[in-house]
């Protein structure tokens, strides 16, 4: 498949930065890895933006290991090898595996986080949490907020190693795809509030709580994982 193959219509320009990222990863999630978006030129065209919201989005996505942007040649969506050890799907996975992987890594990355975390760092998790909750009010799923909410947790621990080893985490929930927003009505708000109670525990700086509050939110993601990959069985 080629550039070509992906085409988009404009976004109105009020929701930028909430409608940029959701259209781009929605166009990618059932193409072959190895496809290639249309240059950044072409998407500005496309989408009707300007090019920093779609540099902002395709780095955005990068980030959680949805595309590849190789320098010179162009954005392409991202191979399983290139970000999933072992190129596994997440269907391939058990749930008690990833949470295990997750509890492992996730609740000390908090920790961290809430130790060493900045202002700009404060200041972007509570930019994320704003657009997860205008997302929930415009009926839109949150995946890829919740995934960034994470993501830049990790990012706050000032750790590239660590921050480097949960992404395949959410490129497997990505994979997965927004099953659990629509099988659970009420697991969008719960997930929000999840989030709210770790961002404010980075917040008030209080390491201990937020890798308790952490702990308690895998944990509790085991059984959401578990309670979908039985509703797939029947």
């Amino acid at each position: 498949m080629s550039a070509k193959d992906i085409s988009f219509k404009q976004v109105p320009r009020q929701k930028l930065a909430e409608t940029v990222s959701q259209q781009l990863l929605e166009a990618v999630r059932d193409k072959e890895p190895g496809t290639q978006l249309p240059s950044e030129r072409a998407l500005v065209e496309q989408l009707g933006v300007g090019r920093s919201t779609v540099r902002e989005a395709l780095k955005g996505l990068a980030m959680i290991g949805v595309i590849e942007i190789r320098h010179g040649q162009g954005v392409f969506v991202a191979s399983h090898q290139a970000s999933v050890p072992g190129a596994m799907g997440f269907e391939s996975v058990e749930a008690a595996k990833l949470v295990e992987a997750r509890n492992i890594v996730e609740p000390e990355l908090a920790r961290l986080a809430a130790a060493r975390r900045t202002e700009a760092d404060v200041e972007a998790l509570d930019e994320i949490l704003t657009a997860h909750r205008k997302a929930l009010e415009e009926g839109t799923p949150p995946l890829l907020e919740a995934s960034r909410f994470h993501i830049h947790l990790a990012e706050a621990a000032h750790n590239p190693v660590l921050s480097a080893v949960v992404q395949p985490f959410f490129r497997l929930a990505l994979e997965k795809g927004p099953k659990l927003y629509e099988l659970e009505p009420e697991y969008e708000e719960w997930e929000l509030q999840q989030h709210m109670r770790i961002f404010e525990a980075v917040r008030d700086q209080n390491p201990a709580l937020a890798l308790e509050r952490t702990r308690e939110h895998v944990g509790s993601m085991g059984q959401h994982y578990e309670a979908d990959i039985k509703r797939q069985a029947e």
